[in-house]
């Protein structure tokens, strides 16, 4: 069985309502998605993303938050 991308992943924590957008302003993003392993807190400051969980990479939680705030002509990863 194939594991799912990091953008199905995404796509399925938004369509089960697990991302929450606390803030969202040009510079500043916070949410809170509620993943397989726990919740996550999710931040744009400084022009930088990072997640609370322990991806080394881009992960499902920051990919879930993108799709619902970043411009789609904008490139994030």
């Amino acid at each position: 069985m194939n594991r799912p991308s990091i953008t199905e992943k995404a796509q399925r924590l938004l369509t089960s309502h697990q991302v929450y957008i606390r803030r969202c302003l040009p510079e500043t993003v916070r949410a809170v998605v509620r993943g397989d392993t726990g919740v996550h807190d999710v931040d744009l400051h400084g022009g930088r993303w990072s997640c609370s969980c322990q991806a080394r990479v881009t992960c499902s939680h920051m990919r879930a938050v993108w799709l619902v705030t970043v411009p789609t002509n904008e490139e994030t990863a």
